[in-house]
């Protein structure tokens, strides 16, 4: 069986230099997968082509800088940090060309916000200011290896199949999380505080987390586990 093709988003910085972490492009590699990073520079008319032409069988919307909350409707708040109106624009392209091709998508914590956002849902510009001071222990200050709470799953999720618990002990690096949920959605994951920590649209196979299981994978097995089941799933499909 030919092993299946990942497209990868990635980040660009403020003098439009692409830039991703390798954690991403590992992960999906040792799983089995071939990724394939997709510039931000595509014309938007021509992602689809670009899609087509690749073969790509699955979409990873990774993490990276914050999302411009004129995308959901707001002013920016002071503490909103980097943005990048070039990147919102070709992660929704690329989420909707997946969805339209019926392929599966994975989104990883600001991929996550991001699926959210391109499906009508919003965020809280900043969980600290606008939820309380309790919240700001979601954007750990300990190593990223650490698992810092724990996440609830529903029990008969896709979450909980691929990750193979319901409750998973994960790092947490956002100041920003689900404030209304986009339409087609279900929240499946939740910390104790009721954050929402994994999000799914089943009948498209769209599943995205708020955590970065991409760098736990060698401190957990669930994390390094996860990855062969999406890429064993998705071959499937």
């Amino acid at each position: 069986m030919a092993k299946p093709i990942v497209i990868l988003s990635c980040d660009v910085d403020e003098e439009d230099r692409i830039r991703m972490r390798p954690e991403y492009f590992e992960a999906i590699s040792d799983a089995g997968a071939i990724p394939i990073v997709m510039p931000p520079f595509i014309e938007r008319s021509r992602i689809d082509e670009w899609v087509e032409r690749v073969g790509a069988d699955a979409l990873l919307l990774t993490g990276g800088a914050d999302i411009d909350p004129q995308f959901y409707g707001e002013t920016p708040l002071p503490q909103i940090g980097r943005v990048s109106l070039r990147r919102d624009a070709y992660e929704a392209e690329l989420l909707d060309c997946a969805l339209k091709r019926g392929m599966p998508v994975l989104g990883i914590c600001r991929g996550m916000q991001v699926i959210n956002v391109a499906l009508g849902g919003s965020l809280y510009q900043d969980m600290k200011l606008q939820m309380g001071d309790e919240f700001a222990m979601h954007d750990q200050t300990a190593p990223t290896e650490q698992a810092t709470h724990e996440v609830a799953f529903i029990a008969d999720s896709d979450a909980a199949r691929l990750f193979g618990t319901q409750f998973l002990p994960t790092n947490s690096h956002h100041h920003q999380c689900i404030r209304t949920v986009g339409a087609g959605l279900i929240v499946s994951g939740t910390t104790v505080d009721g954050v929402a920590e994994a999000i799914e649209m089943p009948e498209h196979n769209v599943l995205a987390v708020q955590f970065h299981p991409e760098r736990m994978t060698e401190s957990s097995p669930e994390m390094a586990s996860f990855f062969k089941n999406w890429v064993d799933k998705i071959s499937t499909i």
